[in-house]
């Protein structure tokens, strides 16, 4: 859709009286200051939208005589336009509702009543505004293609998202298949809603993995600590050495004796079973003591968990409190600054007309060279000049009270706006951080009860464990006692027969016999002792093996986090290059590199790589045409554009698009001889008198 303006009308409209304005496809409209070039531009939109140029709602469109309302009068603004090729009249006239109250003859005056035509036929507001509204699509977008300086006046994400509409619709698996190296991303970028869902999936996978990483040593350490130093293939070799001398002494006695020899084999074989039993019986204790170890290290990490956590929360919670005590003031001295910035009122004194110093001099009645009084009609026409003269000054310096009064009033209520925004956003603050510690200190609440309650069960399995002895009681083994009391009848039936009168070499054999099975029994203790190292190895192979797998584990979600940021910066480098390849003179910076060479979301227009913020008013206006240069192409649209402070453009802009500029002129004067110059090195106000040109110059292309 294409349109235009071919002409529009004004009545009493803010300070025009009355003005009819006809545009070209380029149009310039000039005046020194407040000549009322921007009140056409406001004329426009308060015609479509009711609002002024700014997007203001609540703005003065009833003239003013000298600061007071100008009342019975008609508001009226109508123009003729052109949508693709066709003529449109829209018109829009306002009147004032005065309303006598019951028994009185006084009239009140009870708002503003609008109506509207179109084409000459009257319109309800409602088919009035569906009209505009098909006609210029929307009013944001009608401001973004009308204004040069709206769009980069958005909020950075509007803006972004905006832009985005500008890139063809390609999806992130389309865009990783154009690259090898994305292929393991593949599988997750098909699942998941997005990129940063990605991120944090990973991000948390490899949080759980480091701290299991960071558990291994701690429990490898721990198992090592629990090993035995023993050198159990020196016990082996005592052990079998010992077996071999009481053999040989059962040989020897078997020899000597029979009964006794065989006596002896049963003895030996019952010395094997036991300590079979004692082996099996302190492995098991062994194996209890390891179980309790390894809860109570989870229960200490856990412990140590909650404690950091309970540490960090209370730590937040301690800094909110600090922000809320200082947004506190500072919205205690924000109100001071609003009681004081109230109270300030205007100085009429200094723009006041003095009355004064405004008397005719009748001197100048009398000729300088021969001292005769003037002729009346010249002493008639100095009198004249001079009350000119001094209506001007007066009409000058009412003006100029008008002027500072509403610059006065403008600045006041843009300061006490200023201050109540910063006031909201403070007690917004406080009432965020307020919950927040709320919310927080719950968590605490819970947090401590549930490490209290871990520091119970460590207390428990303290206590379970140190009721376990080191050495096994085989009194309680019904099988050992069983052994027992059969290795003791028969050590005392070897006495028995002894003191019946066996050889003494026999008696001698016997007694060390017995002294090798006592350091037999030893050795055999110690080697069933010294048996648990083999299953704390097992273990500590295991943790090891655990150890590498979780490395790789670390590895690999490290790996992916590293491939996304890549994918995410190759991605948005193609959404850059694609958004900009619309603009002819503007670059958008769409993303940050950070310190940690992650990526922050962004959105800066750029000219030459200058940002649009540090650029002059000119270079920001070209900005802005190339911006709706390019978004009229995408809407499809193309509408008028009114470009204010059109003064500092240094060069011609060429558009599809209707172009209306609004240049100031520069003020000017009138020298000695009558003739009117600009401003510049010759002007001398104590000679020259200033020429206020109120009028507008429309000069079409």
């Amino acid at each position: 859709m294409k349109l235009k303006i071919r002409s529009l009308h004004m009545e009493n409209f803010k300070g025009i009286k009355s003005l009819d304005v006809n545009f070209s496809n380029k149009t310039s409209i000039k005046g020194q200051n407040a000549a009322g070039k921007t009140t056409i531009f406001d004329a426009f939109t308060w015609l479509l939208f009711n609002k002024n140029s700014a997007g203001e709602e609540k703005f003065n469109v009833r003239p003013l005589n000298e600061g007071i309302r100008v009342d019975n009068v008609e508001i009226k603004v109508s123009a003729i336009l052109d949508v693709d090729g066709k003529e449109v009249e829209l018109s829009k006239t306002q009147k004032q509702n005065w309303v006598k109250k019951r028994g009185t003859d006084t009239a009140v005056l009870q708002g503003n009543v609008n109506s509207f035509e179109i084409d000459g036929y009257p319109k309800s507001e409602a088919d009035f505004k569906a009209y505009v509204s098909e006609l210029a699509q929307s009013e944001e977008m009608f401001k973004m293609l009308t204004n040069p300086q709206y769009f980069s006046s958005l909020k950075w994400k509007d803006q972004r998202d905006i832009l985005m509409k500008l890139v063809s619709e390609v999806s992130d698996v389309e865009l990783a298949q154009t690259d090898a190296k994305y292929a393991p991303l593949l599988s997750e970028l098909e699942k998941a809603p997005s990129t940063d869902d990605i991120r944090a999936k990973f991000s948390k996978a490899l949080n759980e993995w480091k701290k299991k990483q960071a558990e291994i040593p701690v429990r490898i350490d721990e198992a090592m600590k629990s090993k035995v130093d023993i050198d159990v293939a020196e016990q082996e070799l005592a052990k079998t050495d010992l077996e071999t001398k009481i053999a040989d002494i059962d040989a020897k006695i078997k020899d000597s004796d029979g009964v006794m020899m065989e006596l002896g084999r049963e003895e030996m074989q019952l010395q094997f079973d036991m300590s079979g039993i004692m082996q099996i019986m302190n492995r098991d204790l062994t194996n209890r003591r390891s179980e309790i170890e390894a809860e109570l290290r989870d229960l200490q990490n856990e412990i140590k968990r909650f404690a950091d956590t309970i540490a960090l929360k209370e730590r937040r919670v301690s800094e909110n409190e600090t922000v809320i005590s200082n947004a506190d003031s500072e919205r205690k001295r924000l109100g001071e600054e609003y009681n004081a910035e109230t109270a300030k009122a205007f100085d009429e004194f200094p723009y006041l007309f003095d009355e004064s110093k405004w008397v005719f001099d009748e001197n100048s009645t009398v000729c300088s060279l021969c001292g005769q009084k003037l002729p009346e009609d010249k002493i008639e026409q100095l009198k004249a000049d001079f009350e000119s003269r001094k209506r001007k000054a007066k009409s000058d310096a009412e003006e100029k009270l008008k002027s500072e009064k509403i610059r006065f009033d403008t600045e006041k209520r843009t300061a006490l706006n200023r201050l109540v925004d910063i006031g909201t956003e403070r007690k917004n603050l406080i009432t965020k951080l307020r919950d927040e510690n709320a919310k927080a200190k719950e968590e605490i609440k819970s947090l401590k009860e549930q490490e209290q309650e871990d520091i119970a069960k460590k207390e428990k399995l303290c206590q379970q464990l140190s009721s376990i002895p080191e050495i096994a009681d085989y009194l309680h083994n019904e099988e050992y006692v069983g052994l027992k009391a059969r290795h003791d009848e028969i050590l005392a039936e070897i006495e028995r027969m002894n003191a019946n009168g066996e050889d003494v070499a026999v008696e001698a054999l016997n007694h060390e016999k017995k002294e090798l099975q006592e350091r037999l029994y030893d050795v055999n203790k110690i080697i069933a002792k010294a048996s648990m190292n083999v299953e704390i190895d097992e273990r500590i192979s295991e943790l090891q093996t655990e150890q590498k797998e979780i490395g790789q584990k670390v590895a690999d979600q490290e790996h992916i986090l590293y491939l996304l940021e890549e994918f995410i910066r190759f991605k948005l480098n193609k959404v850059s290059e694609s958004i900009n390849s619309h603009f002819k003179t503007v670059k958008f910076k769409l993303f940050d590199m950070q310190l940690n060479g992650g990526m922050k979301d962004c959105c800066e227009c750029t000219v030459g790589g200058v940002p649009y913020s540090s650029l002059n008013s000119g270079h920001k206006i070209v900005a802005g045409l190339d911006i709706i240069r390019s978004l009229s192409e995408l809407y499809g649209v193309s509408a008028p554009i009114f470009v204010d402070n059109a003064e500092s453009l240094t060069s011609e802009q060429t558009m599809r698009s209707q172009l209306i500029l609004l240049i100031a002129k520069k003020p000017q004067y009138m020298d000695e001889h009558g003739e009117v110059h600009d401003i510049d090195d010759n002007y001398d106000p104590t000679i020259h008198k200033l020429v206020y040109d109120g009028s507008l110059k429309v000069e079409g292309v």
